[in-house]
């Protein structure tokens, strides 16, 4: 795939059609309604990406890929290589004001060495099965949530925290935008294993050591724009810019050889049945 060392004219143009009310909206997820008398609720449909080649690069590439999202009775879901259950569900004082919280599991993708030059001689960081909890809090138009989470597969072995505060509201008929600002703390075990540079991973690429250590990996904030085409088909998408911090900056993949900021962007189109 071609490589795009600079993403601000793409993402200049993106956030352009964003603001004339071209849709790149997420996909629906929670709010898809289910079929009268169902209680399954299923998205399904397929999705393309640009993001950046590994983790702190400032190379780019277009991913095409399936958009999948089912949940039953809002007590478990399968949203975005996650599983999860709801095991506790507090109700607020207010209708739709809600607390819940239970386990997930989801998938982690890794780092392949032949992504990028940079990485070339530093090996590969396998998938990982990353498995923990989660707490998530909805009042009004406002959301907050925080993941925990720890690879159990020898993929980074290491553990994720992740926080986030949204915001969500329709701004026209049939769509619907949402901020959302997030942070997320690394151990040592993942900030080396996608930020650090062994002795070993020197000699053979000819690098100097690095050794990241534990800390928060990053800020970020992501719009997202939800449009529904007609019943049962939604068009979906996101923008997202984070920056690196810490070691995850500092890092010679990061500081030398590509940008402590990233940038994503994510379109879909889904149907809802």
């Amino acid at each position: 795939m071609p490589h795009y060392v600079n993403p601000t004219p793409i993402l200049a143009a993106v956030l352009a059609a964003a603001t004339l009310g071209y849709a790149f909206p997420a996909a629906a997820e929670d709010g898809a309604p289910a079929a009268a008398g169902s209680d399954w609720k299923v998205s399904v449909g397929l999705g393309t990406g640009f993001k950046p080649d590994y983790e702190g690069s400032d190379d780019y590439d277009v991913d095409v890929m399936p958009d999948l999202s089912v949940s039953y009775r809002d007590l478990v879901y399968f949203r975005r290589m996650e599983l999860g259950a709801n095991v506790l569900t507090v109700k607020g004082p207010r209708e739709g004001d809600r607390l819940q919280l239970g386990p997930l599991v989801r998938f982690g993708p890794g780092r392949d060495q032949d992504d990028n030059e940079a990485l070339r001689g530093l090996g590969d960081v396998d998938y990982s099965i990353e498995a923990g909890a989660f707490l998530r809090y909805g009042a009004g138009p406002w959301s907050a949530g925080l993941t925990l989470a720890q690879d159990v597969a020898d993929g980074h072995d290491g553990a994720l925290a992740e926080a986030s505060v949204g915001y969500g509201l329709a701004i026209a008929p049939g769509l619907k935008a949402s901020l959302t600002a997030s942070t997320t703390w690394a151990s040592d075990d993942y900030m080396q294993s996608f930020f650090g540079i062994s002795a070993a991973q020197a000699a053979r690429s000819g690098r100097a050591a690095y050794e990241a250590e534990a800390g928060i990996k990053n800020v970020g904030l992501t719009l997202g724009l939800e449009y529904e085409v007609m019943k049962d088909v939604g068009l979906g998408g996101r923008i997202g810019y984070s920056r690196l911090l810490g070691d995850a900056a500092d890092s010679p993949l990061v500081d030398g050889d590509g940008s402590a900021d990233q940038v994503s962007v994510g379109v879909s189109l889904s149907y809802r049945f």
